[in-house]
């Protein structure tokens, strides 16, 4: 062969490139909790993709909170016709009877074309009536997960007690590591004053709570009299008045501090609050705090992420709050603590 019918050569066909994995994301997305949407980007990252999509009850909800997304689905007939390659079911307690009876089925079916299924990151609840959810074809599909894995040591224990004989291995909440975004926090926050801030869940249990321990919360309170207070709101529920911060936080400042100074009002309009707040935001607002007083477990895992010290304040018989202080003791900044209270059904106790 001469030179130069070497060089005239065509140049070998490039091999083909393999298709992108699409990943189908299924948790509680868009019903208005940032630290639900705060678990899909982690989840995203532990599973990097270009074409991603994710369950949701308000897709433009969840866009806004997760740009990075392609799309959004909202079914489990949907989710078939997406036909992933992978599918994450995790953020979030979904781990609890209600959605493992509903998408177990459908993760099953999607199995069959294909899809490799991992439990990620999972937020476990005590798993009742296994015999809803726990069939033949469930139990095929725990066994045959890509990866397993859980928040905490509870969530293990659970699925011991459920009869899932393949246990998984626990992430202690590495939602702490996403990158804040502190351009709201530039906005908002004041300069050259300490700030406290507070987040409060409205549930009766909590006003019961509230009410009973009202001198232990004021005499807590007394430690932050030169505080600036920041209203953190992580969730206005779509659905659920109980889980609607805003009312949580105003009522408690009505309360316990009347006369405190608000800082950073505006998070306190709940047009404000869907129109700016995302997860990201949310935690570069609580990055530049001195002390977060919190019942909502997803603010304290911004705080401890940040270093910021922070106060679990919750009713006793919710071990939610309690289970995060403990899977992230090792990075608890000093002065941290988790204060228990007690419901004015124990007041004859």
């Amino acid at each position: 062969m001469s030179w130069r019918s070497w060089f005239a050569r065509p140049e070998p066909a490039a091999a083909p490139t393999p298709a992108a994995p699409r990943t189908a994301f299924l948790g509680a997305y868009g019903y208005g909790n940032l630290g639900d949407e705060l678990c899909l980007i982690e989840a995203m990252q532990a599973f990097p993709g270009e074409d991603a999509h994710a369950l949701s009850v308000d897709a433009d909800w969840t866009r806004r909170c997760v740009p990075a997304l392609t799309g959004c689905f909202a079914t489990g007939e949907a989710l078939l016709a997406l036909n992933p390659s992978r599918i994450v079911f995790g953020g979030g307690m979904v781990g609890v009877t209600s959605a493992l009876r509903t998408w177990l089925p459908w993760m099953a079916r999607a199995e069959r074309q294909g899809a490799e299924v991992h439990f990620h990151n999972l937020g476990v609840g005590r798993l009742k009536e296994v015999e809803a959810w726990l069939d033949e074809a469930a139990r095929g599909v725990i066994e045959r997960l890509g990866t397993f894995t859980v928040r905490d040591h509870l969530a293990v224990e659970y699925f011991a007690e459920a009869g899932i004989a393949r246990l998984p291995a626990i992430t202690h909440f590495p939602e702490c590591n996403i990158a804040p975004d502190p351009a709201l926090a530039d906005r908002l926050l004041p300069q050259g004053m300490p700030l406290l801030g507070l987040s409060i869940i409205p549930t009766p249990m909590m006003k019961a709570c509230l009410e009973l321990e009202a001198p232990r919360i004021r005499a807590l309170l007394a430690e932050f009299a030169g505080h600036a207070v920041v209203p953190i709101v992580s969730t206005v529920h779509r659905y659920s008045s109980e889980e609607d911060d805003l009312a949580g936080v105003t009522q408690f400042l009505h309360d316990f501090l009347p006369e405190g100074r608000i800082a950073a009002p505006q998070l306190l309009d709940r047009s404000f609050w869907h129109q700016e707040l995302t997860p990201r935001r949310l935690k570069g607002i609580i990055g530049r705090l001195d002390t977060l007083i919190t019942q909502r477990k997803h603010n304290a895992v911004h705080a401890i992420g940040s270093g910021v010290r922070v106060i679990g304040l919750h009713p006793l018989e919710d071990n939610s709050l309690r289970r995060t202080f403990i899977a992230l003791q090792h990075r608890l900044r000093p002065g941290s603590r988790c204060i228990g209270l007690l419901p004015t059904s124990w007041r004859a106790a």
